[in-house]
């Protein structure tokens, strides 16, 4: 959920609300945790657009993904009519006029394909207080199988050799949406976590290392990262490849 406050002067009631929201939130059905992300001061040098200033990730853990997305529609309508909370009922908004959906994101579920280091936890959770997002996806429908062959078997892998970098996810949009997402999605979301005490000079080595990789076409790991095959992959153009840290987080697990 990409948004932001109206206006400056709402920025810490937006704040607040998200505290007590990240915890509504995980009592809806298939909700394991949320988390409240601000764009990082470090950036790449391409990314000069106005990003989003407020970036809600909420975890799902369901085999009725469908039905969660029903449930947390209704809960939304309840919370609309009745002001309050009910756990698992009713989760209301923020207050009137503090709030603004950002019109360029279209806030959307995606399912997690495959990720890096291909570990043994049974679900997704994300834990880093830093990470990178990326969306683009093929440049026609008939390359969406290299896509997928070049990040799961080749991307994610070297990707993790730069440094700060500690696990490489790849999604692609659901099928089960929310009824307000109507535009086509971007077919590929790269999510990246970073652990590092100098995000600068982290995102200084990726920037190095994808100018090497393009230059080179060889990968190196930490200095040489290629890129996909010429011509089957684009960068989304209305969302904006961005770093963006934690601000709040709440899960079940803290119950």
């Amino acid at each position: 959920m990409f948004g932001g406050p109206t206006t400056p002067v709402h920025e810490e009631e937006l704040n607040r609300w998200y505290e007590q929201h990240l915890e509504q939130m995980c009592s809806l059905p298939g909700i394991t945790a949320a988390h409240l992300y601000r764009p990082s001061g470090d950036q790449l040098p391409r990314t000069k657009a106005k990003l989003p200033q407020t970036l809600g990730i909420y975890e799902y853990d369901t085999v009725d993904h469908a039905g969660a997305a029903e449930a947390l529609a209704a809960a939304h309508s309840e919370g609309a009519k009745r002001g309050a909370y009910e756990a698992g009922v009713s989760i209301p908004g923020p207050p009137d006029g503090s709030f603004t959906v950002d019109s360029q994101y279209q806030s959307a579920y995606y399912n997690l394909v495959s990720r890096f280091p291909r570990d043994s936890r049974e679900r997704w959770d994300l834990t880093s207080k830093t990470i990178f997002m990326v969306f683009g996806g093929p440049t026609k429908p008939a390359l969406e199988e290299e896509v997928m062959r070049w990040y799961i078997d080749v991307h994610l892998d070297e990707i993790c050799s730069l440094p700060g970098i500690v696990s490489g996810q790849f999604f692609r949009p659901s099928i089960a949406q929310l009824a307000d997402t109507t535009v086509k999605l971007p077919e590929v979301l790269g999510l990246y976590e970073y652990e590092t005490d100098d995000l600068a000079g982290a995102i200084d080595g990726l920037f190095a290392a994808h100018l090497q990789g393009m230059k080179s076409g060889v990968y190196e790991p930490g200095l040489s990262i290629p890129g996909p095959a010429e011509g089957i992959w684009a960068l989304n153009p209305q969302h904006q490849s961005a770093y963006y840290e934690l601000v709040s987080r709440w899960s079940r697990e803290d119950a």
